[in-house]
């Protein structure tokens, strides 16, 4: 039977899109232009761009802006919590870089938060966020807020995100899925889309690095490592 490489070509074609639309969803990758002198894949260095204010309410009901990022390192990531897959992947997965991080016995590890940022504050409200945050463990911190709230944040940090709520009942893909609440409640199921990408705040509040997905629990701690050894060796 002759093999046709025309429809070869074409699968192989699908399935790229189609990985794509799974990664990154309706929205592009967020990309950040890395400083030419850097020498670390991904690092900003020496140009960091510097967080301004932007308020926010955390899962302990207290006000969760920019002073929440001073003296120590943050991982934080956007999503929300009836996400069925990327967001618990993503949160598992950081929660194994904090495991990964404490049996490498990095010292400061009881400092490093992992901060999980809801773009969904109309359904993520404190208590819900804390009922979520809490089950992956210590170091986890969530926030959230009004649409305005969250875009203090999402805007400086080129985040991509939507909520559609003309759109229900539809599934797109992991980053853009209808989500059911739990008592499927009249407006309460609707498209969320928003970014995979994790992203790293140094204690001094600026932006150290961004990672893109698929993310590796092992590549985000060795990169964080490397980090933390070029700083040492050029403080």
């Amino acid at each position: 039977m002759r093999f046709n490489f025309r429809i070869l070509l074409v699968g192989v074609g699908a399935l790229l899109i189609g990985l794509y639309f799974q990664l990154f969803g309706l929205n592009p990758p967020v990309i950040k232009n890395q400083t030419a002198s850097s020498p670390i894949e991904g690092f900003f260095w020496p140009d960091q761009m510097q967080l301004r204010q932007f308020d926010l309410v955390g899962h302990d009901n207290q006000k969760f802006d920019v002073r929440r990022f001073s003296n120590h390192w943050s991982f934080v990531f956007f999503g929300f919590t009836n996400c069925p897959d990327i967001c618990p992947i993503t949160l598992n997965t950081l929660r194994q870089v904090r495991e990964k991080l404490r049996q490498d016995t990095y010292p400061d590890i009881d400092q490093t938060a992992f901060v999980f940022i809801s773009v969904d504050g109309e359904r993520d409200t404190p208590d819900r966020l804390r009922d979520y945050i809490e089950s992956f463990g210590e170091g986890f911190i969530a926030a959230s807020g009004t649409k305005p709230q969250i875009e203090s944040l999402t805007t400086q940090l080129g985040v991509p995100w939507s909520i559609d709520k003309n759109a229900m009942g539809q599934n797109h893909d992991n980053h853009a899925e209808s989500q059911n609440h739990d008592n499927h409640a009249e407006g309460q199921d609707y498209l969320v889309n928003h970014s995979g990408a994790i992203f790293l705040i140094s204690p001094e509040a600026t932006l150290a690095s961004i990672y893109q997905p698929l993310h590796d629990a092992d590549e985000i701690a060795g990169r964080f490592m490397q980090i933390q050894k070029f700083l040492r060796n050029n403080s």
